[in-house]
C-alpha cells in the first residue's frame, strides 16, 4: 500500500503526529509511506508564504489570530475558510498527487486536507482514486476540518466523534492523537532533589524566561531542564542566564520522552502533542497561558480531567510548584493523566485504515 502523509510545519505537533504514523506503518516493509510538508517552500512559494504569514499573525497579533479563528470555527465562515484554502492550495496538491499517485493520504493539518478535499469535489469520477484520511491534532472540533469528501476521521476524544457526527454522515473513530512507540512506556518513579521539564512546543513559544526567573523564587533547590525546540535565539539567551537550580538548555531534541520520563512535573503551554504525550507517560503539568484558539481549549480540556493546573501567569508558579511538596497530589495528577492517555492511537489508525482499504 501506497501512504501520503502530509502534514504542515506549523508548530512541530502536526508534524510529531504525522511521523508517529509513519512509525507504526513502517512496520510492514510491504507498505511504502511518504510523510510531506505541505508548507515546505519546495512544494510550493505560495504555501510557504502563507506559513510565514499565518505564524507571523499568531506571533505578534495572537488577538487577531484568536479573533480569526473563532470567526472560522462558525459553520457559515467556516466554508468560507475552507473554500479559500482549499483554493489556494489547489495546484500544489494536485502536482504532489500525480507524482506519487497514493492509495492512501492522511493530513495531520487541515490545510493539506482542504486542498485534498477539493480535488475529490473537483473529480467526483475519480474521487475513489485514493482513500482520504483526517486526524485531528486537538482536543477540540473546529470547522475548518469538516469536509464530506473525508472517507474517515481520527479524533481525540469521545466528545469529538459525538460532535462530528451529529454534522452529517461521517465515519469517525475516537482513537486519541498518535504519538511516538517511545512514549508506550509505565513511570511511577518521583526523584530527587525533584525535576521540572520546561517546553514551548517545537518553535519553542513561551514565556521561558519569566518562568525561570519565577522558579528562582522558590525555597527548595530543583533541577531544571528547558527544551527551546528550534529556537535557537531562545536557546542562546536562556544558556546566559545564571541559576541556583541545576539548569540545563536543550534545543530540538529526539528524545523527549526520556526527558519527560525523567522528570516529576512539565511546565508548558498546552499544545495538543505535548499534552498527549505528557498523559502517556503520567507527567502531570502546570499549565502557561495558552496561544489564544485551540489551545485555550486543550487546557480545559487536560484540567477538567485533573491531569494539569492552569497558571495565568508566570509569577502563580511559586505557589504551583509547592506540589512537588505534596506527593499524594501529584501521584493522583499523574494516575488522571495516564486514565485519560491513548499511547496506542497511531496503531489504532492504521488498523481501521488498512482493514478498510
Amino acid at each position: 500500500m501506497k501512504v501520503l502523509i502530509l502534514s504542515a510545519s506549523i508548530g512541530a505537533g502536526h508534524m510529531q503526529a504525522a511521523e508517529a504514523i509513519a512509525e507504526q506503518f513502517g512496520i510492514d516493509e510491504k507498505d511504502q509511506i511518504e510523510v510531506v510538508d505541505f508548507m515546505d517552500k519546495k512544494i510550493a512559494t505560495l504555501n510557504w508564504l502563507l506559513k510565514k504569514v499565518y505564524l507571523s499573525i499568531l506571533g505578534l497579533i495572537p488577538d487577531l489570530y484568536d479573533r480569526i479563528y473563532k470567526i472560522a470555527g462558525v459553520r457559515r465562515f467556516g466554508s468560507i475558510t475552507r473554500l479559500i484554502w482549499s483554493t489556494l492550495m489547489y495546484l500544489p496538491f494536485a502536482r504532489l498527487l500525480k507524482n506519487f499517485d497514493p492509495d492512501v493520504i492522511i493530513c495531520t493539518h487541515p490545510f493539506p486536507e482542504a486542498a485534498a478535499a477539493f480535488w475529490k469535489f473537483l473529480h467526483p469520477k475519480k474521487s475513489n482514486q485514493f482513500k482520504l484520511v483526517a486526524v485531528l491534532t486537538d482536543f477540540s472540533l473546529h470547522e475548518i476540518w469538516i469536509y464530506n469528501e473525508v472517507d474517515f476521521y481520527f479524533v481525540a476524544t469521545d466528545q469529538m466523534k459525538e460532535e462530528l457526527e451529529s454534522h452529517g454522515n461521517y465515519k469517525v473513530f475516537a482513537t486519541g492523537i498518535p504519538i511516538r512507540k517511545q512514549f508506550q512506556i509505565d513511570q511511577d518513579e518521583f526523584r530527587i532533589p525533584y525535576s521540572v521539564l520546561i517546553m514551548g512546543g517545537g518553535l519553542g513559544l513561551g514565556a521561558f524566561e519569566e518562568t525561570i526567573r519565577s522558579l528562582e523564587k522558590i525555597n527548595f533547590k530543583i533541577k531544571i531542564n528547558v527544551v527551546t525546540g528550534k529556537n535557537e535565539q531562545l536557546q542562546n539567551k536562556l544558556r546566559s542566564m545564571n541559576s541556583k537550580h541545576e539548569l540545563q538548555i536543550f534545543g530540538f531534541v529526539k528524545n523527549i520522552s526520556s526527558l519527560m520520563q525523567a522528570a516529576d512535573l512539565l511546565i508548558s503551554k498546552p499544545g495538543a502533542l505535548t499534552l498527549s504525550e505528557s498523559f502517556a507517560v503520567g507527567l502531570p503539568i502546570l499549565l502557561l497561558p495558552p496561544i489564544p484558539g485551540p489551545e485555550a481549549l486543550n487546557a480545559e480540556y487536560a484540567v477538567d480531567h485533573g491531569a494539569a493546573i492552569a497558571l495565568n501567569n508566570s509569577e502563580e508558579i511559586i505557589q504551583a510548584i509547592e506540589i512537588l511538596n505534596d506527593r499524594v497530589k501529584l501521584s493522583r495528577m499523574s494516575e488522571k493523566a495516564k486514565k485519560i492517555s491513548k499511547p496506542f492511537a497511531a496503531e489504532k489508525i492504521i488498523n481501521v485504515i488498512t482493514s478498510n482499504i
